[in-house]
C-alpha cells in the first residue's frame, strides 16, 4: 500500500494541462483568472467632488461670511464647461466633474444662498472633498492577479474599468458514477436491505464547491457489464466512481477500469478512512474510485481530488491548513494513518483550537457534519493537551485562505 505522500505525490504527477479560454465578464463569477488584469485606464477617470456643495478657487483671505457669486452648476454627468474664476462658485453633486479653477469644495451644510451668491457659515480647508484623477490607481497598474476567484466585488472592478472579456483557467468537468445496487435515490420506497444514494449529492455539490463541473451523473447497480459501460462511455475530464473498488465478488470498478484502457497509477493506501482508493489515467481522462460508505468517499475527495480540481484552475495543488492547540488530548490507537475529524474553533485571545469530533464511524456522515476539518495522525500517535497540531480545513471557514495558507 502507498502512503498518503505517496499517493499525493502521483496525483500531482498526473495534473492535467490548463486550459484557458476567452468568456464574458458578467459570465465569469467564480471563474479563476489565467492572466493578471492591468487597468486600461485610472480610477477614478476624472477628478470630482466627494461631497454636495460648490466648487469654489480657494484664497487666503476667505472667512465666514464671504460671499461667492454662483454662475453654474456641475453635475453627475453633466459637467460646468466653463472656468470657475476668483469670486465665483458653482453649484457641484458627488461625483460631478470638478471644473476648471475649482480647488475646493465646500458642503451644501456649511453654506447659505442669499440672491444668487453663496455665502461661507464655516472656513474650508484648501483641497477638502476632491477626489483626485488616479488617485485609486493608475492606468497600466495591475488591479487583479492571476489565479484569483472572481468575487461580485472582482467583476464589479472589471465593468468599472470598461473591461468586457477575460481570460481565464477552463474548469475540468467531473462524471460521477455511483456503484451499488442496495441504493435507492431520496423520495423512493426503500426496501429494509436498501439504502439512501448520499454520496451522489454530496460529490455533486462538493465538486461545485470547489470550482469544478458537473458533466454527469449515473447510479449504476453491481453488475459488471454495465459497471464497464458505465466508466467506458463516460464523459467527465475526471471519473469519480463510488463504491465496487474493494475485494468482493460485486466490486467491478477497477476491473472494469482497465478492461476500459485505464493504466492503473495505484491501488490502496495506508490510511484510515479510505484505504482502497484506487487512481487510474486513459489519456487525458482520470478516474478515482472512492470506497462506498460516505464519510471515506468525502475524505478521500477533500484530500485528494479537490486540490486536483484546484490545481487545473490553476491554483497550487495544496490545502488550506491552519496551526490548532488541542483542547483534550487526541489520539490515534490504530495501525494506519487516520484521518481524525475535529471541531476547529477560534477564540479572539486564544487563536484556533480543536477537539477530536465525538463520531469518528466512516458510515456516520455526522462524523463530518459535526465537524469542519481534520488531522492525520500516524499509528499511536498523540496529541497532548495544549499541543499545536496542523488542521487541514474543509473550506477556508471563518476567515480569507491565501495562497501561502496551502501546504
Amino acid at each position: 500500500m502507498l502512503s498518503i505522500n505517496d499517493a499525493v505525490a502521483r496525483i500531482k504527477e498526473n495534473i492535467p494541462a490548463h486550459t484557458i479560454e476567452k468568456i464574458r465578464v458578467n459570465d465569469s463569477l467564480g471563474r479563476y483568472l489565467a492572466e493578471d488584469i492591468t487597468a486600461p485606464e485610472a480610477s477614478p477617470r476624472y477628478t470630482s467632488s466627494a461631497m454636495d456643495g460648490f466648487g469654489l478657487r480657494f484664497d487666503a483671505g476667505l472667512g465666514e461670511g464671504t460671499a461667492f457669486e454662483i454662475i453654474g452648476e456641475s453635475a453627475a454627468g453633466s459637467s460646468f464647461a466653463g472656468e470657475v474664476l476668483p469670486g465665483q462658485a458653482v453649484r457641484i453633486n458627488t461625483g460631478a466633474m470638478i471644473p476648471k479653477g475649482v480647488d475646493t469644495v465646500v458642503r451644501m451644510e456649511n453654506t447659505r444662498e442669499e440672491n444668487g451668491k453663496v455665502i461661507l457659515s464655516k472656513l474650508p480647508k484648501k483641497g477638502q472633498d476632491i477626489r483626485h484623477a488616479g488617485e485609486e490607481f493608475a492606468a497600466g497598474k495591475v488591479i487583479l492577479s492571476q489565479k484569483t476567484k472572481l468575487s461580485a466585488t472582482h467583476l464589479a472592478l472589471l465593468n468599472a474599468v470598461g473591461i468586457e472579456e477575460i481570460a481565464v483557467y477552463k474548469p475540468c468537468t467531473v462524471s460521477i458514477l455511483v456503484t451499488g445496487s442496495e441504493l435507492v435515490s431520496s423520495g423512493e420506497s426503500i426496501a429494509p436491505d436498501q439504502i439512501r444514494d448520499s454520496n451522489m449529492i454530496m460529490l455533486a455539490a462538493a465538486i461545485t464547491e470547489a470550482g469544478g463541473v458537473v458533466v454527469e451523473t449515473r447510479r449504476v447497480p453491481d453488475n459488471e457489464k454495465q459497471t464497464r459501460k458505465a466508466i467506458d462511455t463516460s464523459k467527465g475530464g475526471i471519473v469519480i466512481c463510488t463504491g465496487g473498488i474493494s475485494v468482493g465478488r460485486h466490486d467491478h470498478v477497477r476491473a472494469s477500469a482497465k478492461e476500459s484502457g485505464f493504466d492503473e497509477i495505484f491501488w490502496r493506501i495506508k490510511q484510515k478512512p479510505g484505504k482502497p482508493l484506487f487512481f487510474a489515467r486513459r489519456g487525458g481522462q482520470l478516474l478515482f474510485g472512492l470506497p462506498g460508505n460516505p464519510v471515506s468517499a468525502f475524505m478521500c475527495f477533500i484530500h485528494y481530488i479537490k486540490p486536483l480540481i484546484g490545481a487545473v484552475h490553476g491554483l497550487p495543488f495544496g490545502w488550506p491548513v491552519v496551526s490548532a492547540k488541542a483542547v483534550a488530548p487526541i489520539q490515534n490507537n490504530g495501525k494506519r494513518p487516520t484521518m481524525v475529524r475535529v471541531c476547529l474553533d477560534w477564540q479572539d485571545a486564544e487563536g484556533y483550537s480543536i477537539t477530536g469530533a465525538e463520531k469518528q464511524g466512516s458510515h456516520m456522515l455526522t462524523s463530518v457534519t459535526g465537524s469542519n476539518g481534520y488531522i492525520i495522525l500516524e499509528p499511536e500517535e498523540e496529541i497532548k493537551a495544549g499541543e499545536s497540531t496542523t488542521v487541514y480545513r474543509y473550506d477556508s471557514g471563518r476567515d480569507s485562505i491565501s495562497l501561502s495558507d496551502f501546504r
